[in-house]
């Protein structure tokens, strides 16, 4: 399948950020850099109370060691529960979200108070981790069972890195060789505001070997 280009004249708005707020940022952002995958987030605070979050400012950071990043934001001025939990127990699942879980997923997000556990008000099934201590999703698909690396402070928000240490799969997902069928996965994406999206149109581009200016593996 190739892309097929339209000519057009392009008309341009043009938004300088300095003297904006942050309301206004994320809304160009979120817009911008879109679809996002979530990271729906699984913590435990000092008293054992569970907390789970979604978190669509995520990606993979490296493969060796296998690190994720997720940023948090403030909220009110104060750490949300998410960060606290995570300063004070630096083991916790990064929960991947699929398309059955989306409004779940949206329901977590709301502003419940530090000692409410989301799992009880959403419906989602704490179980055990594997190898860490921490509680996973049980409704998820994918776990990422992770340790935390570091938090970096960026303006207003966080930026947590963390080594996943130990992967469980639903098996309907494993094609083997350590790869993952993503249109079973069926991700649900965040676009801006409340808009969601599942897997759509797929495509597949071949890159340029073998080409006199191209390095070789």
């Amino acid at each position: 399948m190739a892309f097929k280009k339209r000519k057009f004249e392009v008309i341009v708005m043009e938004i300088n950020t300095e003297g904006k707020t942050a309301k206004e940022m994320y809304k160009l952002l979120t817009g911008s850099i879109a679809p996002r995958p979530i990271a729906l987030v699984s913590t435990q605070d000092k008293d054992g109370v569970l907390n789970v979050a979604p978190f669509s400012f995520f990606t993979v950071v490296t493969s060796a060691p296998p690190t994720v990043m997720f940023s948090i934001g403030e909220l009110n001025e104060r750490k949300k529960d998410t960060l606290q939990n995570i300063e004070d127990n630096p083991e916790f699942v990064i929960n991947i979200v699929n398309v059955d879980l989306g409004e779940a997923v949206n329901n977590a997000a709301a502003n419940f108070k530090p000692d409410v556990s989301e799992f009880e008000e959403v419906n989602m099934t704490p179980v055990p981790a594997k190898t860490i201590d921490a509680y996973a999703v049980k409704e998820s698909p994918i776990h990422l069972e992770c340790v935390l690396d570091r938090i970096i402070k960026v303006g207003k928000g966080f930026m947590v890195l963390a080594q996943v240490k130990h992967f469980v799969i639903d098996d309907a997902l494993y094609l083997g060789n350590y790869k993952i069928d993503f249109q079973k996965l069926n991700p649900i994406v965040r676009f801006a505001g409340s808009k969601y999206g599942e897997i759509g149109n797929i495509i597949s581009l071949e890159r340029i070997v073998n080409h006199d200016k191209t390095l070789q593996k």
